[in-house]
């Protein structure tokens, strides 16, 4: 198989961020093989290097930030930025993990919560893929959570859902300044 096939074949799976092994099983490659196919793919930009052994059809923090780490999703400002809350494009994308996370990927910052505190997430679709993106009102109460206070936002947001999510997160909103 030739790296047009690949990539083709990798268009066709419903993620957009593979593991050297899972690329090697998509090609029918030994993994050696497939290691040199892969290079072959990022040398010509078919295929972008996200961290040690993961890769991704798009060089977009925002499509693969997600997808990284198990049970994660994007939040802070990201997740500001992707539900129109605010205006200015996040120089970094943080994505909330329930447990500590090492691996180091351009343009992405993980943030441990406590277990508890994950929830307030549902999908989105961006470039025809799905992500997982905070709702606008849980963004901003992770960066309270996170920070001790929140940004302004643009859009109105859910008054009793903001409520009930601090509550759930033991947050003082008039200490958050929210």
């Amino acid at each position: 198989m030739n790296i047009y096939e690949l990539l083709e074949r990798l268009k066709t799976m419903k993620t957009p961020v593979f593991t050297t092994n899972e690329i090697a099983r998509i090609s029918r490659l030994q993994k050696p093989s497939a290691i040199v196919s892969i290079k072959r793919m990022v040398d010509k930009n078919l295929l972008f290097r996200v961290a040690k052994g993961i890769y991704s059809l798009q060089n977009d923090p925002i499509l693969y930030a997600s997808y990284i780490i198990p049970n994660s999703y994007i939040s802070f400002n990201a997740a500001l930025f992707i539900r129109g809350a605010i205006n200015q494009i996040p120089a970094t994308i943080h994505v909330v993990t329930p447990k500590r996370v090492r691996k180091r990927v351009g343009g992405v910052c993980f943030i441990q919560l406590p277990k508890r505190l994950l929830f307030g997430f549902n999908t989105v679709q961006y470039q025809g893929y799905t992500i997982w993106v905070a709702e606008a009102e849980k963004a901003l109460l992770d960066i309270a959570y996170k920070f001790g206070h929140s940004p302004p936002v643009i859009i109105k947001l859910n008054n009793k859902k903001m409520i009930k999510y601090a509550k759930k997160m033991e947050i003082n909103l008039k200490e958050a300044y929210i």
